[in-house]
């Protein structure tokens, strides 16, 4: 038995979305604040057994997006597959679906909805003809999370993540229609459990929050998990043993009671006393050692002892280690817990980790996630550490996102083929796994491009990529589908541009290719290559609105110099060459107006020295007016609809700032005059982005802004 499933409406962050899980290991990634945390509390209302079973919510657990959450219901709810044929288990299974064959599936939800009476009276001025939305508002007002209730229910059909069930068996709040709550529906919402059956009780489940503050933690004598695994073992120790031990802790807090220091002090203490408020009414004191003479408390006082392990023979408080070494303990006795928890009479054990990477060192990630406990145990790891999720399975990922007043969940292998999954776990090592996390994508098939782009973006524009949230990956060799098919309305949703040549010749080739030289030869099969390529990447984007191929008309060095970018070029060739000779000869190659001669020598000097190692160099030689290639500008606004005005405003600061300083004294003068008027507050945010756009129609970034 494992959870397939976990539907969560109207909760914190999310609306309405599904998580689905796997047998083994899942893990449930996505960047800070897209729910991880709400999806994991979700989940322990379902199976945690150290949680109330009396759940409160309140007005601020339901879902922003909804506007006013009078009325709407709270509603999580988990599937099971394959359960068990226990009796206990059988009472979730839903039997019209299936019989007790080990694929059998059941439901167990909660329901955190207004009570029956409030119900009834919602569905009949439903009933009434002249309903108004005026005092339909009205009645929701009257509704406080007072007169609401939390019942758990087992074998519902119903999945409420479809909007159309809900209004249906909700109700419809535009329309304002809703069901008689006299008409129980058990088939559609389940029905209690019998009496005595709690699925928190028939399943074992340790939760091991994130690891942001374990000092406190493993300080506390309830949180401590050191504390828990020793509850219980006194039971287990010899009658003789307690005894000696018992006696041995007597006479020792008869010795340190008997001390003359103590003695001293406690006649100290009592004479202190008379003298304030006599005799008469001071206390008889005493000062006395308690070391605990009970065997549970003697085993409640015990700590654990350790060391760096570079540190051999030495061990300290826990204290004294590392915020990574305290984690560690941290987990692994909660690992232990969790082994002691986990026992044959209960149907299933899950361990559920949330964000175990705090301080914790990229070796360590992998190793712990790769060693985590699978046989009989179903694990649900959340992170936002690119090391864990590029060792987590494809297949077995959720991803949140965030997005407005509602998280949304992608499933990045729905749908695709188990040999598309392979070769997708197997090139998502730490670097790329990054993919996973952005808010957009650039695919790039070499090092030069992905030394560049970022550069050139944060050099003429004034932010990094990184701040808006788009991932500049290199696919080396590997084939753009490969990677780019996990963006898609079935998996995950945004967008990916992916940025590629054309490869077309930069010599003039004749219709008769039997007369080619063997550089006109090459330049033709680089030329067809290109066209081939084109063809296959627009017809596997084609209808997929998260993806698009955006291509250099040449390649990317000949592009990049095309685009009136002599000037950095130049500064590079006097890195590369030494006679003046040579530089002058080059120099001049590079400022000719013919493709041919400027594209074939940008192309020698990129492959004379590595275009990796060119890339660099251009890097330090970039300037506030470089110009980006127009496929590449446009590539990142597909990549970046979620950019703000305030964003777009940081960059039209700086590039009025850049213009006013460095451009043409026309443009100088209207720059100043346009940071003038924004730094005395009389533009807002629209007012100077506009404004921007009529001053500088020419500009990069007015360019950009219409991509967009």
């Amino acid at each position: 038995m494992y959870i397939s499933s976990l539907s969560i409406r109207n909760y914190r962050n999310f609306k309405n979305s599904k998580l689905v899980f796997n047998k083994g290991i899942n893990s449930v990634i996505g960047e800070n604040g897209s729910g991880k945390s709400n999806a994991f509390h979700a989940l322990r209302l379902m199976i945690d057994d150290s949680l109330p079973r009396s759940t409160k919510f309140y007005e601020s657990d339901f879902n922003r997006k909804l506007g006013s959450w009078f009325g709407h219901w709270i509603i999580i709810s988990i599937e099971f597959s394959e359960l068990d044929i226990v009796e206990e288990i059988q009472a979730l299974s839903n039997h019209s679906t299936g019989i007790m064959d080990g694929s059998a599936k059941g439901r167990y939800t909660l329901y955190f909805r207004p009570k029956f009476d409030f119900r009834k009276k919602l569905f009949e001025y439903s009933q009434e003809k002249d309903k108004s939305k005026e005092e339909f508002e009205s009645l929701l007002c009257t509704l406080s999370i007072d007169d609401y209730e939390s019942v758990y229910r087992g074998r519902g059909t119903v999945d409420f993540e479809n909007n159309e069930d809900y209004k249906r068996y909700v109700g419809d709040f535009e329309e304002i229609v809703f069901p008689d709550p006299e008409n129980k529906q058990d088939d559609v919402f389940g029905v209690k459990l019998p009496h005595g059956i709690s699925i928190p009780s028939e399943v074992s489940c340790t939760y091991v929050k994130a690891l942001r503050d374990v000092e406190s933690d493993l300080r506390s004598f309830h949180r401590n998990p050191l504390v828990n695994l020793l509850r219980g073992q006194e039971k287990t120790v010899k009658i003789e043993e307690k005894d000696a031990i018992l006696k041995n802790i007597d006479d020792l807090n008869a010795k340190i009671s008997n001390l003359k220091e103590v003695k001293k002090i406690n006649i100290g203490v009592e004479r202190s006393i008379e003298e304030a408020v006599g005799s008469t009414y001071s206390p008889n004191i005493e000062i006395k050692s308690e070391l605990p003479n009970e065997m549970d408390k003697l085993f409640q006082s015990l700590n654990l002892w350790v060391g760096d392990p570079d540190q051999e023979g030495y061990k300290g408080k826990l204290w004294e280690l590392s915020l990574g070494g305290a984690n560690l303990i941290y987990l692994s006795l909660k690992l232990l817990e969790y082994e002691r928890v986990k026992s044959g009479d209960r149907v299933a054990n899950f361990l559920l980790i949330e964000e175990p990477e705090a301080h914790i060192h990229t070796h360590i990630q992998k190793t712990l996630f790769n060693n985590l406990p699978k046989n009989r145990t179903q694990v649900i790891i959340s992170t936002h550490s690119t090391h864990i999720s590029s060792v987590s399975k494809i297949g077995s990922m959720n991803i949140l996102s965030r997005s407005k007043k509602e998280s949304v969940v992608f499933n990045p292998s729905n749908e695709l083929k188990s040999k598309e999954i392979q070769r997708l776990e197997r090139y998502l090592d730490a670097v790329r796994s990054n993919l996973l996390f952005a808010k957009g994508i650039l695919l790039v098939e070499g090092d030069a491009e992905l030394i560049l782009i970022p550069a050139m973006f944060k050099k003429v524009l004034g932010i990094t990529l990184d701040e808006i949230g788009i991932s500049v990956v290199n696919i080396c060799s590997t084939g753009f589908e490969n990677i780019a098919r996990i963006f898609d309305s079935k998996r995950i949703q945004r967008p990916c541009a992916i940025i590629t040549d054309s490869d077309k010749s930069i010599l003039p080739l004749s219709k008769d290719s039997s007369a080619d030289s063997d550089e006109e030869k090459a330049c033709r099969n680089s030329q067809e290559s290109g066209i081939s390529r084109i063809a296959r990447l627009d017809e596997f984007s084609n209808g997929n609105p998260y993806i698009q191929p955006f291509y250099a008309d040449y390649t990317f060095e000949v592009d990049f110099v095309l685009n009136s970018n002599e000037y950095e070029i130049k500064k590079v060739i006097k890195d590369i060459y030494v006679r003046k000779a040579d530089i002058i000869r080059v120099c001049k190659k590079i400022d000719s107006d013919e493709v041919a001669v400027r594209g074939k020598e940008v192309l020698r000097l990129a492959n004379k020295i590595g275009k990796g190692w060119f890339a660099i160099l251009i890097e330090g030689r970039l300037v506030y007016n470089t110009y980006i290639p127009e496929y590449i500008l446009k590539a990142i606004a597909f990549a970046s609809p979620h950019i703000r005005n305030n964003t777009l405003r940081t960059m039209a600061e700086y590039r009025l700032r850049q213009i006013s300083e460095g451009g043409e004294s026309e443009s100088q003068e209207q720059a100043s005059k346009m940071l003038k008027k924004n730094n005395a507050g009389q533009l807002k945010i629209e007012d100077i982005l506009s404004e921007y756009k009529t001053v500088f129609a020419e500009d990069q970034l007015t360019e950009f802004m219409l991509y967009l």
